[in-house]
């Protein structure tokens, strides 16, 4: 299949989650497998060649927009490589640690491109301030959930609730998906950087397994009514977070550049928002949630 065409099948592609047919290890140890089979690209070997002449080729005010987003990613992939061994930790059974530790892999490997393309495309490191809270509080969290190995079945699983909510729910079901459709929109339909296309299309295909076990997980846990607030309160508690990451000013080495209209970062994240409440509850509109 070609790329373009693959792009276009998983941007469309709503069925995230896998089927409730099965038990969760049975779902977690098939999608361990699929990651054995499926993720085993490798960041080193995608061609940046015409996405070095893309850039060189590009207005001041689109690059300076470029390389702010794609620091937003670095610092993401990052920031939770480092961080996610408790997810793991916390998993109940020998197949749910094992499809875990693939995504740790993976975060790793997201890491690696991200910083390949700045290095050997912006010819620069990546730049400081680049606003996102909702990544922040994940030191928080794996203290939360670190402690939470140390209770019992039930302090545990509630440690994990939150920690699916926030990393598989939220920074990765909603932000980065809203991410992969703001690149599409202000770059990929104008046919530029087709290596940090054929990046992002390879980081999808292994998010889509992170984010369909996490929501599946979410969607089961959420049956019980004290879960199901807790994922609520987390998701609203997060949403004026989530937004501010389109809101800030972007600023690229001292200089301000202007957001690119196609962006339409909060309307993307808003739908995408309640698309991941819709999948985890089975309702259309978050105010459902509280009759």
């Amino acid at each position: 299949m070609a790329l373009t065409e693959e792009w276009k099948e998983q941007t469309s592609a709503d069925e995230l989650i896998p089927s409730l047919d099965k038990s969760t290890d049975e779902v977690a140890w098939d999608l361990y497998r699929k990651a054995i089979r499926f993720g085993t690209w490798d960041p080193a070997e995608i061609d940046l060649t015409q996405d070095k002449a893309d850039f060189d080729s590009l207005d001041d005010d689109l690059k300076g927009y470029l390389i702010h987003f794609c620091t937003g990613f670095l610092d993401a992939e990052e920031n939770v490589a480092l961080k996610f061994c408790p997810w793991i930790m916390l998993g109940s059974s020998t197949e749910q640690q094992a499809f875990l530790s693939t995504q740790l892999l993976e975060e790793f490997k997201h890491t690696e491109f991200f910083m390949r393309y700045f290095s050997e495309v912006f010819g620069q490191a990546r730049i400081p301030g680049v606003k996102n809270i909702v990544q922040q509080k994940l030191d928080e969290r794996i203290k939360f959930m670190l402690a939470a190995l140390e209770l019992g079945p039930e302090g545990r699983e509630e440690a994990l609730v939150e920690g699916l909510a926030h990393y598989q729910g939220i920074i990765e079901g909603v932000q980065a998906m809203t991410g992969y459709e703001v690149f599409e929109a202000v770059f990929r339909s104008k046919g530029l950087f087709p290596g940090l296309a054929e990046g992002f299309a390879r980081i999808k295909e292994d998010e889509g397994r992170h984010v369909g076990f996490g929501l599946r997980m979410l969607k089961l846990l959420a049956r019980n009514p004290e879960h199901a607030k807790r994922i609520r309160r987390l998701f609203d508690d997060y949403l004026p977070h989530i937004l501010i990451r389109y809101d800030q000013p972007v600023m690229v080495n001292g200089r301000e550049y202007p957001t690119p209209p196609e962006v339409r970062g909060r309307e993307r994240l808003t739908k995408m928002f309640e698309r991941r409440l819709k999948d985890i509850f089975g309702k259309a509109n978050r105010e459902d949630f509280y009759k």
